[in-house]
Formats: structure tokens, C-alpha cells, sequence
């Protein structure tokens, strides 16, 4: 029988179990992706709850163990709005892309940032720290692009115009929608290089088609959430 004692990990998605169970799906910074029982939790008095950093202890043998502890190791976090809307698309691409049991360190630490910083942006800002996100977990599990160099492995030029090429990267085309700007800044990789709006756009449009590729036919059930864009804003979700 293994056991695990006081591992950081956050909550990312929860469903009914046997009697007062539940299924808890974490993101562990040692463990990765797992899935455990949480026996009797239903009937507790204090409940666990997504977007804090926990540190959970779990046991048992076979594939499903049981969360045997847990403590809130984090500042009080309430989400809500858009910001609980988008934290909640972040969780679903981590269960839906991440293989169970394998480490992802710099994402997890990824992840840990934007559930602290999320809730204290302006709406682009949010966004932008979004798509950086999504780049971080595609070039995680093995789909990163190179942001610096075209499909010649000639420098991004920041006055040209580009195309994406499906897993293979850019390729400079006068009709591209996508700047060479845009891609300097994707390449820096860091909330201050935000792009401007219609770039930022372009970012969205492109990160969803390489995420498309991933998800299949299944939608995002967080998607649902979002409704008629009413505002620019609410344009680039």
C-alpha cells in the first residue's frame, strides 16, 4: 500500500460517488493528474474547494486511491464572474489533456500563477494571461510552436505578415493575419507583452485551432458558460 503525506495540489474537478462520496480529480505538483476518492466528504462540514493550493495526503493500492487528509495551504480565494468562467475553462483543458500520473513542474507553477494573478487583472490582461497558458500546457505535452523562427528557421520579423501551418509553425505570408509582432511577444512569453486588441484576437483564434486538434469532437463544457459576446471584450473569450 503507498502513501502520500501533505503533497501541494489543486482541485480541479469533483463529481457524486457512492453515498456521501465524491471523485476528486487534483493537479499535484509531484504526482501530476490524479483521480481519488474522497470517502464521506460530501457529509463534512468543510469543504474542499477549487482555485486554493491544498496540501493532500492520499493512500491505497490499484489505480484509485483515497484522499486520506487535506489542509488549505493558500490565501482565501473567492472567484466569480468571468474570472471563475475562465479559471474553470483552465481546469477542464488540464483534465481533458494532461495523461494521468506524469509531472508537469513548470505548469503546475504556470497554474499556480494565474489562479493568484487572475482575479486582480483588467479583462485584456486576463485574456493574454490565458493564451500564454494555453502555449505553456501545448508545449508541455509535446505541441509547442516555435515563437522565434518560421518553418525556415529565419527570424520572426516584426513588420512581416504570417500564416500558421498546422504542427509544423509560420510561414511568412503577405495575406497572413498573424504579425510578426504578435509572435516576438508570444516568444517573450510574459504578461507585459501584451498585444493590442485585434491581435490578441488572432491569438485566441489561433490558439483554439491548435487546441481543436486535441480536444476532438468533444466542446469544452466551460465554453457553454460563456454567452453573446455583448462588448470587445467579451469578443476574445
Amino acid at each position: 500500500m503507498s502513501k502520500i503525506e501533505l503533497t501541494p495540489a489543486f482541485l480541479i474537478h469533483r463529481r457524486t460517488f457512492k453515498n456521501n462520496s465524491l471523485l476528486l480529480d487534483f493537479f499535484t505538483r509531484d504526482y501530476g493528474k490524479i483521480r481519488l476518492v474522497g470517502r464521506g466528504i460530501r457529509a463534512a462540514k468543510t469543504n474542499i474547494q477549487m482555485f486554493q493550493k491544498l496540501s493532500i495526503s492520499f493512500s491505497g493500492r490499484g489505480k484509485l486511491q483515497t484522499l486520506t487528509h487535506w489542509e488549505t495551504d493558500d490565501l482565501p480565494r473567492v472567484l466569480s464572474g468571468e474570472t471563475l468562467i475562465l479559471s474553470i475553462y483552465v481546469n477542464e483543458l488540464i483534465e481533458r489533456l494532461l495523461p494521468e500520473n506524469d509531472v508537469y513542474l513548470a505548469l503546475f507553477e504556470a497554474y499556480q500563477r494565474l489562479i493568484c494573478q487572475i482575479a486582480t487583472l483588467e479583462a485584456e490582461s486576463k485574456l493574454w494571461l490565458l493564451r500564454l497558458f494555453e502555449n505553456n500546457l501545448l508545449a508541455q505535452i509535446g505541441y509547442g510552436l516555435d515563437f522565434a523562427r518560421d518553418v525556415e528557421q529565419m527570424p520572426i520579423e516584426e513588420n512581416e505578415s504570417y500564416e500558421y501551418l498546422q504542427q509544423s509553425g509560420f510561414r511568412k505570408n503577405i495575406s497572413g493575419k498573424i504579425s510578426g509582432i504578435l509572435l516576438n511577444k508570444m516568444s517573450l512569453n510574459g504578461l507585459e507583452n501584451m498585444p493590442d486588441l485585434s491581435q490578441l484576437k488572432i491569438c485566441r483564434n489561433l490558439n483554439r485551432q491548435r487546441l481543436e486538434q486535441l480536444l476532438g469532437d468533444k466542446p469544452l463544457q466551460s465554453r457553454s458558460l460563456i454567452f453573446t459576446p455583448i462588448n470587445k471584450n467579451e469578443q476574445l473569450k
